[in-house]
């Protein structure tokens, strides 16, 4: 698999206003997902059963450009090929229709991250990607051009210390400008010919069509159903 990028052809898919998409809140476990959520949302988060699973939600709400704006706080995610019931929980809300997401990440473990970030940019998730714990890279020495990042990836990267609200403001912002990321991942020809063979045979209006072919091809059962 090798990786290449181009440049956004596409305007910011994230709207605020009346019939806004949510956000989606995501990344691999203790990145702190739950502490963003709560500098986001504030008092206004409710805890709840996704229904059919006995997996516990928690739903808020956050104002961007005076319009509020659904967020969800999801299990924590280390790839689309799920394996627990609360992965599967954060996996639906992510290749569900009309979300926006913003995966927080680890700064000291950035190249884990990014195999998420693909992951999702197959989803054609609109994304943000939070450089979390920036403190502790910068302790062990990590630094991360965070602007040649952003051009590379072609959605808003944002440096935070969450438990210092240090970068989150700038946060606030970014999250109107999510994208898709421009990153095109490139597999191997005998994939890259099975998945095309596939998309000609699945309607083009499920959501997160190509990530759900790929996770079929890697003989995930959970996601055969939908398609």
């Amino acid at each position: 698999m090798t990786i290449a990028t181009k440049l956004p052809e596409h305007p910011p898919l994230f709207r605020t206003g009346e019939g806004a998409p949510p956000l989606v809140v995501t990344g691999q476990p203790n990145v702190g997902k739950s502490v963003i959520f709560q500098l986001l949302t504030g008092r206004y988060a409710m805890v709840s059963n996704y229904p059919g699973t006995t997996v516990m939600s928690t739903t808020g709400v956050m104002r961007l450009g005076g319009h509020p704006v659904t967020v969800y706080d999801t299990p924590g995610l280390n790839s689309l090929m799920v394996a627990s019931e609360d992965e599967m929980v954060a996996r639906a809300l992510l290749l569900g229709p009309h979300a926006a997401v913003l995966q927080v990440a680890d700064a000291k473990d950035l190249a884990r991250a990014l195999a998420l970030t693909l992951e999702l940019g197959e989803a054609a998730c609109p994304l943000v990607l939070q450089l979390n714990m920036m403190d502790e890279a910068r302790e062990r020495r990590i630094t991360i051009d965070v602007e040649r990042l952003a051009q590379r990836l072609g959605i808003p990267v944002v440096p935070t210390i969450a438990t210092q609200r240090w970068g989150i403001d700038r946060l606030r912002r970014a999250l109107p400008q999510a994208r898709v990321t421009s990153a095109v991942v490139r597999y191997p020809p005998v994939v890259a010919e099975a998945l095309a063979q596939m998309e000609a045979l699945v309607p083009a209006q499920l959501p997160a069509r190509r990530a759900r072919l790929l996770l079929w091809l890697a003989a995930d059962e959970a996601v055969k159903a939908p398609l």
